[in-house]
């Protein structure tokens, strides 16, 4: 029996064969747990009471893209560098650079996650490449290959705070922990950046080492290391 995991498709998925066993459906899946889907609308996560679906959207991208002014500055993205995204998630920081015209390279650890992401850039031919790897290989594998890498380390749940939204909920439950510490990944994205690394910081966090600069907005900054 086949160790990878289950795409369901409404449409034909040949083009994520590779990657998943491919099981035709007629309507989302039903069960517990977090199942993957694809039909006329797109990938999607059915999840929860309901089998409420989950999409990416570009309008969210687009409007991210438009408001990322300190992201944009902390990256150099006014002179179009080549950026990897390391810890791509949904991918929302890195295509927003893709759409300032960055050429984006999205390392995403989650096959679940990166589907998703993989089926938006296809889907609206954004200017952006989706890889399905671990950051660390990857890095390795990309010797001073991009002028920038990107870290968005997913940030520890604080108590006494409200849940974040449907989207980082279900981030988190598809998460898969590398077990490395923000040091280890500092250190893994220099060997593949040949300008510099940034790294997105809650505002009071620690930094790590010490940053080249910093850019520091209302709840989050931007930790800037040369490469």
């Amino acid at each position: 029996m086949s160790g990878k995991p289950v795409l369901h498709h409404r449409i034909p998925a040949q083009r994520y064969a590779d990657a998943f066993t491919l099981r035709p459906v007629e309507r989302p899946p039903e069960g517990p747990g977090i199942q993957l889907y694809y039909d006329e609308d797109g990938m999607a996560l059915a999840h929860g009471d309901g089998r409420r679906l989950f999409r990416l959207r570009l309008d969210r991208i687009k409007t991210r893209a438009s408001q990322s002014l300190l992201l944009a500055r902390a990256c150099g993205a006014g002179k179009c560098p080549s950026v990897a995204d390391l810890y791509a998630g949904w991918g929302t920081d890195g295509l927003s650079l893709a759409l300032k015209g960055c050429a984006v390279t999205l390392v995403e650890r989650s096959p679940l996650v990166w589907a998703l992401l993989d089926d938006l850039v296809a889907r609206h031919a954004l200017p952006a490449t989706v890889v399905s790897g671990e950051a660390g290989s990857w890095c390795l594998g990309q010797r001073k290959g991009v002028d920038v890498a990107y870290l968005d380390p997913m940030f520890p749940p604080r108590r006494k705070h409200a849940l974040p939204d449907q989207s980082m909920q279900l981030l988190r439950e598809l998460a898969e922990p590398d077990g490395l510490g923000l040091a280890e990944r500092l250190e893994q994205a220099r060997a593949a950046a040949r300008q510099r690394v940034v790294v997105k910081r809650r505002i009071h966090d620690p930094a790590v080492g010490r940053p080249a600069w910093q850019l520091r907005g209302g709840r989050i900054r931007f930790d800037v290391y040369r490469a």
